[in-house]
């Protein structure tokens, strides 16, 4: 993902007279610290009170150094202000980031660099300055602001469906300009409280990854931030419209067709993290795999090198060819390598990589395949790495109908049937060994959870349950039933004839 070098502030400014020289002062500190960075900051202020007003922000800007240019603001309010802004920002073509925020002094703009690191370390199209944040403070909130503010976050997710979004109303964010761009060519104005609300749902119809951070929300330094009951009427007017206007987006996102994912970055880096303690699950896997992982092994998408490690501790006779192209996954696999002769890492994918001669003994494709766009090319591709009866190891998602979220921020292209499976792995030369559905008990809690809920994450305590509870279980019953008719997964053993 490109490293952001220019960021512009669309910064309404209407009825905040008093305020907007100290939230100028804050830009300017945050400005400086974005060039320690090697970031420009500039701000297009759009100005809805008044010639002084504009002079007298010009002037302090100029003072301080900070780039700021001034435009009129509609008379529609806020809200218009700023769609006016993002559509200007637009078609100037120079900002690779677009940051917001409250002109009152509720939003501390000396934040804004902290939100940028954090979009930046995690991947994210949009980093949202946070009230209801694990670690933030709203002491700028009265009881009945805060409990209002509350409700109507709970309210936007349990009607638009656009869970794990804790503040969706709030103005203070980091976007990227697609982000931008797409939101703003097809965005009606309306107050600014809608206008934010209906920036982030349609972010995540879109599959834009979108994280929080904990902000101190403060008391305004003077005038603006009021919530009257035309605000309020007009929330709720958008909130009931706003899920049937997101949802057809949501449904051409995770269509076959609108599946599209970029190999250079893995955008479920945290999930994998915590899968990767999911120790009864791996063992289980691994110990279906386990008559055909000998000699050289080749480990396609490593990601963190999770397996890799399993397998050089439980079989000292193996050697480890780890490849892994996404490169927010590949550092701690390299540093394990590092350490671990008999593990070799390479930044590539199978078709850049140059297999060496005699061929491997079994490529393993755990969780893998279904993130390739062409899996049938992938698998020729195999074959013509792995020596003559060498084993092809692919353990992966099951049945097209638990598509969710998760899947799609995972960057999976497909859930396979066994028929599917098995029909592109002859396909590409192999004989089939066994094929089978696998995790039958892991069904149900994935098509609530993920499904049905859509959730898309995998939270720390879930996957503590699910190992030390479901897996078990479904092990036991799969000891007893080979064959389901069905299983959260697939699994696959085949032979590249001799």
């Amino acid at each position: 993902m490109k490293r952001p070098h220019t960021v512009t502030v669309v910064l309404p400014a209407y009825g905040v007279a008093d305020a907007i020289a100290s939230v100028v002062r804050d830009l300017a500190v945050a400005a400086y610290a974005l060039r320690i960075r090697g970031m420009h900051l500039d701000v297009l202020l759009l100005n809805g009170d008044g010639a002084g007003v504009a002079v007298a922000t010009e002037a302090a800007a100029t003072e301080l150094g900070l780039s700021l240019r001034v435009v009129d603001g509609p008379t529609a309010g806020a809200g218009a202000a700023f769609l006016q802004g993002f559509r200007e920002v637009i078609g100037e073509g120079r900002a690779d980031l677009v940051a917001t925020l409250d002109a009152t002094g509720r939003h501390d703009a000396t934040e804004i660099p902290r939100l940028i690191d954090l979009l930046v370390n995690r991947g994210l199209h949009v980093v949202i300055g946070s009230r209801w944040a694990r670690g933030s403070g709203t002491p700028g909130l009265s009881v009945g602001r805060w409990v209002l503010g509350r409700l109507a976050n709970v309210a936007f997710r349990a009607i638009t469906g656009t869970y794990g979004i804790a503040d969706a109303t709030t103005s203070f964010r980091i976007a990227r300009i697609e982000v931008v761009r797409d939101f703003a060519m097809a965005a009606e104005a309306g107050n600014t409280y809608s206008v934010q609300m209906n920036f982030v749902a349609t972010a995540v119809a879109r599959g834009y990854r979108v994280g929080e951070a904990p902000i101190i929300y403060r008391a305004p330094v003077s005038g603006g931030g009021g919530l009257g009951s035309g605000d309020v009427a007009q929330f709720v007017r958008q909130l009931r419209g706003l899920r049937r206007a997101v949802e057809p987006i949501r449904n051409r996102r995770l269509s076959p067709n609108g599946r599209t994912f970029d190999d250079e970055h893995f955008g479920a880096a945290d999930d994998i993290e915590r899968l990767s303690t999911a120790k009864n699950f791996f063992d289980w896997v691994i110990d279906e795999f386990e008559p055909y992982l000998r000699g050289r092994v080749l480990d396609v998408g490593a990601g963190t090198g999770t397996i890799t490690r399993k397998l050089v501790e439980r079989y000292p006779d193996v050697s480890i060819t780890a490849l892994e192209p996404a490169e927010n996954m590949i550092g701690e696999l390299q540093a394990y390598a590092a350490l671990h002769p008999r593990v070799e890492v390479q930044r590539a994918t199978l078709a850049d990589y140059a297999a060496p001669a005699g061929g491997f003994d079994a490529a393993l494709y755990l969780n893998v395949l279904e993130h390739i766009r062409d899996d049938g090319e992938e698998l020729r591709h195999a074959a013509a790495a792995l020596r003559p009866g060498g084993a092809l190891l692919v353990f992966g998602p099951a049945h097209e109908w638990l598509y969710c979220d998760l899947d799609y921020k995972a960057g999976h292209y497909r859930r396979y049937s066994v028929d599917e499976l098995r029909s592109v792995v002859t396909a590409a030369g192999f004989k089939v060994v066994s094929l089978r559905y696998f995790d039958v008990f892991g069904v149900a809690p994935y098509w609530f959870v993920y499904r049905l809920l859509r959730h898309n994450d995998i939270p720390g305590a879930t996957m503590w349950m699910y190992d030390r509870l479901v897996v078990p279980a479904s092990r036991f019953l799969q000891w007893l039933v080979r064959h389901p008719p069905f299983g959260k997964n697939v699994i696959l053993v085949a032979l590249k004839p001799r």
